[in-house]
């Protein structure tokens, strides 16, 4: 702990005494789960467009490979008092992250920076995040039109100051496209989200133990938050299930094999929806647990949340009380369900998603147009 304290002290004071070159784009990262949505973007600036970048990571284990390393400096800042004083302190020309709630939480801008946000989940932006979650950002690079919309809505009725609203894409969809194969498997994905109503503190043990009783193979999923926040819960159900064969546990940051390995999503409200029914034909059931609502607010809003909006339109609703009923029959009815919206993927991708396939492009376009 003393040795860690050292540690980012002295890395948060050589970052302010770098060069300006070094300065120019600075991406800042909480650890690995949000760096596999921030990689891409390093990767392609770093190695194929000859840019300096400087990366912050609040992790230790925060590694990814660049060929041009000459043009990156990785520094290790950690998560506490240190990192604190490098927001507040450091100038820089621009900085993206994919934290949200800048100047509201522990991260302050620093009065002469510019400050971009990366979506790290396909989410609305005004349901699942606090209520000024992105008021502070200088510019967001949107995943669809639904965050643009919703972003100007809430600009307008609070006169809030203007961002610069980029239409860019999903970079994580371009990842899974790429590395998508058609794996013929017979496992259940659950993939929960994290807080009082995922899946984890509703019925995980229920749910898992009445997949396994009906001879499925299991894949759990669970979000890295829940380590945090739903410990209890969730060491109690990886215990209870760990031994059994047809159970693994998926901790792995990219979900690529997971969703390829599996033939069903069972989720919450995951943002892993979105990716299953992007680059899979596969059906997906969700659990009607209660929504998760971070912003009370959020109904003053016109624009629905598309996480709520999109439910009953790629995937079909499995009510918590039928978890218990459920028998090989009534389950596959459920998936027939499923499968047959999975039909209309297309449309839905193209009325939602920019850039499919190529928003990493993009989005690197976007950031050359702002750092020169």
């Amino acid at each position: 702990m003393l040795n860690d304290f050292f540690e980012t002290w002295k890395n948060v004071n050589h970052t302010i005494t770098l060069s300006n070159d070094w300065k120019r784009l600075v991406f800042y990262s909480e650890g690995p789960w949000i760096t596999k949505h921030l990689s891409p973007l390093i990767k392609e600036l770093v190695d194929n467009r000859n840019i300096k970048v400087t990366f912050l990571t609040s992790s230790q284990n925060d590694n990814f490979y660049i060929e041009n390393n000459k043009n990156m400096k990785k520094i290790y800042i950690g998560d506490k008092s240190a990192r604190t004083y490098l927001f507040r302190k450091l100038s820089v020309d621009i900085m993206v992250m994919s934290t949200p709630s800048l100047q509201s939480m522990q991260l302050k801008r620093e009065r002469n920076s510019k400050y971009f946000y990366v979506h790290h989940s396909p989410m609305s932006t005004h349901m699942i995040y606090e209520e000024n979650a992105f008021d502070n950002f200088d510019g967001i690079f949107c995943v669809g039109p639904y965050q643009i919309k919703e972003t100007l809505e809430r600009e307008e009725k609070y006169s809030l100051k203007k961002k610069r609203l980029f239409e860019s894409g999903y970079s994580n969809f371009d990842e899974l496209l790429t590395n998508k194969k058609m794996v013929k498997n017979d496992e259940i994905l659950i993939a929960s989200s994290w807080g009082k109503n995922s899946i984890v503190n509703t019925c995980l043990n229920e749910l898992i133990s009445k997949l396994i009783s009906l001879n499925y193979k299991v894949t759990f999923r669970p979000h890295n938050m829940s380590f945090k926040n739903d410990k209890k819960k969730l060491n109690n159900a990886i215990n209870n299930f760990k031994e059994k064969n047809n159970f693994k546990l998926d901790l792995n940051p990219d979900s690529i094999e997971s969703i390829n390995n599996s033939k069903l999503l069972i989720t919450d409200w995951s943002g892993i929806a979105f990716e299953y029914y992007v680059i899979n034909n596969k059906p997906i059931l969700f659990v009607d647990t209660p929504p998760k609502i971070n912003n009370k607010n959020y109904t003053k809003l016109s624009e629905k949340p598309l996480e709520i909006t999109m439910r009953e339109e790629i995937g079909e609703i499995l009510n918590i009380n039928e978890i218990k009923k459920l028998d090989k029959s009534s389950l596959q009815e459920k998936i027939i369900l499923a499968s047959k919206k999975v039909n209309e993927s297309e449309k839905f991708i193209s009325k939602n998603f920019y850039n499919l396939g190529r928003s990493v492009n993009v989005i690197c376009d976007q950031i050359e147009e702002l750092i020169n």
